[in-house]
Parts: structure tokens; C-alpha cells; sequence
């Protein structure tokens, strides 16, 4: 009979997503670090590039709440922006599901 080497480990659900919490904030910092010398903040097109996806993808990905807009007003237009380390992690988390 062939042995196993996994462990099963009971841990309290708010102990887990606590965890998980933990660990998104820390991916989110390194991102940070690995992109200090580039812009803060993305344009719709540079999420779209930086994604590799459609304009239509991306208004899902708005309305689905995968990312969230700064919206920039001024007194004659309003601009959209993205937070370079919420799109980079999105699409690391893409990346590893995979």
C-alpha cells in the first residue's frame, strides 16, 4: 500500500479568511515593490494591453467589481483611472488559477 504525504488541518473559517486577507496584502505589497518605478496609475488602455483583453472584457470586469475605477473629474471631462497593483494582482490571480 502506497503511503501519502498529505495533512489535513482543521482551522476556524475566520481564522482562514483572516489568513487570506494577510496574504492578498502582502502579494499586493511586492507588486508594489517589483512596479516602484512606474506609474501609480493606469489609463483604460493600458489595462486593456496590460490584460490582453477586449474593451467589452474590460466594462465586464468594471461592472462585475474585479476592478474599481478612480474616476477623475475636472470641469470639462471625467477621466477614468486604475491602480497599477489591483490590475498586476488581478492578473497574477488569473495567472495562478491556471
Amino acid at each position: 500500500m502506497e503511503t501519502s504525504n498529505i495533512a489535513v488541518i482543521t482551522v476556524p473559517l475566520t481564522e482562514w479568511n483572516a489568513m487570506q486577507s494577510k496574504l492578498e496584502s502582502i502579494d499586493k505589497s511586492l507588486l508594489a515593490l517589483q512596479g516602484k518605478n512606474k506609474s501609480e496609475y493606469l489609463v483604460p488602455k493600458e489595462v486593456c494591453e496590460l490584460l490582453k483583453c477586449s474593451r467589452n472584457t474590460y466594462q465586464s470586469y468594471i461592472n462585475k467589481g474585479i476592478l474599481e475605477p478612480i474616476r477623475v473629474k475636472s470641469e470639462k471631462y471625467s477621466k477614468l483611472l486604475f491602480k497599477r497593483i489591483d490590475v498586476e494582482y488581478y492578473l497574477n490571480s488569473r495567472i495562478g488559477s491556471n
